[in-house]
């Protein structure tokens, strides 16, 4: 377990020496490029949820147009059953 924490402080002041090394080499031209591809990721991920977005919604109406057109043939069946229970004299009086 020490040795885990002391390879992992190890690796850490690594990453801070090579920070500064590029920092001060290049002038943060790396650490920029960085900044302009995850600026370009957010901007596709915004899109793309927006996309998703109005999918979501379509699929949501249309569920609910069939939700709702299966309530009324379910009524009309129903309907039509106590008609025919009541035509017939199939149904009983209470």
């Amino acid at each position: 377990m020490i040795k885990m924490i002391f390879k992992l402080i190890g690796l850490f002041l690594l990453a801070v020496v090579i920070f500064l090394a590029l920092s001060l080499w290049k002038g943060g031209d790396p650490f920029r490029w960085f900044g302009y591809q995850s600026e370009q990721a957010g901007e596709i991920l915004k899109e793309k949820s927006e996309d998703l977005g109005k999918e979501a919604d379509r699929i949501k109406k249309r569920t609910d147009s069939v939700r709702d057109t299966t309530k009324k043939v379910t009524d009309g069946i129903r309907k039509t059953g106590d008609k025919v229970k009541d035509f017939t004299g199939s149904k009983t009086d209470k």
